[in-house]
């Protein structure tokens, strides 16, 4: 049984191939290719449809993180789209305690997405508009209900209701919503639209007043000066070397100093839960626990192009709580999670100063080319990728089977104290929340591949 979904887990083609948190996505993506898209326009594609398709994971009130290749690259790009703090966050934290809550509207962060997408839109070949037309699409005619997204809409209710006593699209007062539904976004749509017309500067608009509206309307401070375009930090990705090889990584803010520090100078197989604990407390002193506010996308084409990219709203699902009701926004809790409200400390939210985040993507080499992934997950992002990354470094065989097999391993992750649960043992078989996306380049063909235990896929042309 675990050749057969090793074997399915891997996609091959000699044009492109996409993975994605979700089916419709990966097929949206890699469509892209056979309209003369390269590996970003379909990573972009997907990505966009995910925002509709995997809305409470994902959307352009939330941050994008990414590592990417060009054809011919020496070395892998970090590229990091969060934004800072806003202006009065500070000063609100000192006036209530800096006791903050991961949600609701202090917590809100100021989205670095649409800057995200949009850096990625110039990395491609065709209109933006073309890319972003089937998400528009989907969320007019109704996106189908997946396990995972009734899973999340049932942990979230109690948040949900609290902002939207009324009920909300995704959490109705009447009946909640089960697996199958066709569930339609149309403020989605007009939100997408708004993107092609404004990009980066998304927020400038109607759909940034509509956002300080709700905000100020729970309590919060986010102004319209706060929701200028995010700066992308673009950067060689840092790199490591391993006893089986170089490992590369997303720069800081995110969590890729946390994986590759776990793994810097170490016999990768060695490498186990306590030192990804060490290595997660010396970045930042937080409770290890699973977050559902993820997904990632990768892409990679026939000339040596690849991205991976990862897109959040932070956690645990729903962002914040708080939905945009006219535009069926659901705004990030960025800030709330991912600073550390105490005077004085380095992680604290000076206005601008961008949080800490677990979003992180990493890359490996083999003979002929690169291997690209990632994986949501909140704190369980490292064990998760120290896993993966350690097999696939390695194993003698550097092909596309292995993408495979190491995405069925089973997996070990974190608890809340620290604890080790392990697949087939404290935990069911594939019941962790792991969703990897990877890409393989090599000369003539082209590999992506994505976790089995939910509802990924990954489709090659």
């Amino acid at each position: 049984m675990l050749d057969v979904l090793a074997r399915r887990a891997v996609a091959s083609g000699s044009l492109g191939a996409v993975s994605a948190g979700s089916r419709t996505a990966a097929a949206i993506g890699a469509s892209a290719f056979l309209a003369g898209g390269n590996a970003f326009d379909a990573a972009l594609a997907a990505a966009l449809s995910e925002t509709v398709a995997l809305p409470s994971k994902c959307g352009l009130a939330g941050d994008v993180v990414a590592l990417y290749v060009t054809a011919g690259a020496s070395a892998p790009i970090s590229l990091v789209a969060i934004g800072g703090a806003s202006a009065g966050l500070y000063a609100a934290a000192e006036a209530a305690g800096w006791e903050v809550p991961a949600t609701g509207p202090l917590s809100v962060g100021i989205p670095g997405a649409p800057a995200g997408y949009s850096r990625i839109a110039e990395l491609a070949r065709l209109p933006l508009e073309r890319l972003t037309a089937p998400a528009v699409e989907l969320a007019r005619r109704g996106v189908w209900w997946s396990p995972m997204n009734a899973t999340l809409e049932c942990e979230a209710r109690t948040l949900l209701y609290r902002y939207q006593p009324d009920g909300c699209v995704y959490s109705p007062r009447d009946a909640k919503h089960t697996v199958g539904d066709m569930v339609r976004l149309p403020g989605l749509g007009v939100v997408l639209e708004e993107f092609v017309a404004r990009g980066a500067d998304l927020f400038t608009g109607p759909v940034g007043d509509a956002v300080v509206d709700c905000v100020q309307r729970h309590g919060g401070m986010l102004t319209a000066t706060d929701l200028v375009s995010v700066d992308v930090a673009e950067e060689a990705a840092h790199c490591v070397q391993t006893e089986s090889g170089p490992l590369w990584a997303t720069n800081a803010p995110t969590y890729g100093p946390a994986l590759t520090h776990a793994m810097a100078g170490r016999v990768v197989s060695d490498v186990g839960p306590g030192d990804v604990r060490r290595s997660l407390a010396d970045l930042a002193d937080t409770k290890t626990a699973a977050a559902e506010g993820t997904s990632t996308v990768a892409a990679v084409d026939e000339a040596g192009n690849a991205v991976v990219l990862v897109h959040s709203l932070s956690f645990p699902q729903y962002g914040s709580g708080l939905v945009v009701g006219e535009y069926d926004l659901i705004l990030s809790n960025r800030a709330g999670r991912g600073f550390t409200f105490a005077p004085g400390h380095p992680n604290a939210p000076v206005a601008g100063r961008r949080p800490l985040t677990t979003l992180h993507a990493w890359g490996i080499g083999h003979r002929d080319g690169w291997i690209l992934g990632a994986t949501p997950g909140g704190q369980q992002q490292v064990p998760w990728n120290v896993q993966l990354v350690a097999q696939l470094l390695d194993t003698s065989d550097d092909g596309e089977q292995a993408m495979g097999d190491a995405l069925v391993t089973p997996r070990w992750q974190l608890d809340a104290p620290g604890d080790v649960r392990h697949e087939g043992r404290e935990l069911g078989r594939f019941e962790a929340r792991s969703s990897h996306t990877l890409v393989r380049t090599a000369t003539s063909r082209c590999a992506a591949a994505a976790d089995p235990r939910w509802d990924g896929a990954a489709v090659a042309v």
